[in-house]
């Protein structure tokens, strides 16, 4: 199973590449989360878009953009987020296929309120999923505008304090481990954001955070900048395959 989560940049619609299709091309998802997207249907002629089973979107307030989830083969069954709107979907993902078996699992699409600040908005929004996850597997994929990973010694950037105290919050209230991180413990992480202000340093925002009961199925995870992907947005996919 492949997930991809991507920040398409206000609609991602400004070059002749259509950067939802270039995703199913490229990465054969059966799940998206993405952020800063229009709609998914108009991406796609009607035929294409018939051919996903579930789809939740919604508009950040005064804007044609918001975040969304797609399905290639399971149905969504919607779960919104209060004070959330449009930065924020979520759903229970019914009979997907993880590790041999199907369950449900609890997926958010997930993007931190702009603008900042940032750490407390993660944070609320975190404190309102947690009335919900019950005991299902979750992931939370998308752009949380705050480091996602913990930053080895002599990497150029480091975690902040509050960084630090919000991931151990993912580890210790909700059992969630960044997908990216645990295929690659032992790497530096890899940019997922250009900043217009400075595009070289090597922001690593945007994760898909998994269940430790899906950690066992982890098969590959990846930060795709090359060619396209590398402009198309100031943002970079991650992609994550589980067995």
């Amino acid at each position: 199973m492949n997930i991809v989560s991507y920040n398409l940049r206000f609609g991602g619609k400004t070059g002749s590449i259509n950067p939802w299709g270039k995703m199913i091309e490229d990465f054969t998802p059966d799940i998206v989360f993405a952020q800063e997207s229009f709609h998914p249907r108009d991406y796609f002629l009607p035929e294409q878009f018939d051919q996903f089973r579930g789809c939740i979107w919604s508009n950040v307030t005064k804007q044609k953009w918001g975040s969304a989830i797609l399905s290639r083969n399971c149905q969504l069954e919607a779960r919104p987020l209060p004070g959330f709107e449009g930065w924020v979907v979520g759903a229970i993902a019914r009979d997907l296929p993880v590790g041999g078996i199907k369950q449900d699992v609890l997926i958010y699409s997930i993007h931190a309120p702009s603008p900042g600040p940032y750490l407390p908005s993660v944070n609320l929004l975190l404190d309102e999923i947690a009335k919900t996850c019950g005991t299902m597997p979750v992931l939370l994929a998308g752009d949380f505008n705050v480091t996602t990973a913990v930053r080895r010694p002599g990497e150029e950037l480091e975690n902040s304090v509050g960084e630090e105290k919000l991931l151990e919050r993912l580890r210790r209230e909700f059992g969630l481990s960044n997908a990216w991180q645990a295929v690659h413990p032992d790497e530096n992480l890899p940019q997922t954001l250009r900043w217009a202000k400075n595009p070289l340093p090597p922001y690593h925002c945007d994760a898909i955070f998994v269940s430790d009961s899906l950690l066992a199925h982890l098969k590959s995870a990846s930060v795709e900048g090359a060619g396209a992907w590398g402009e198309m947005s100031d943002h970079n996919p991650v992609v994550v395959a589980l067995n």
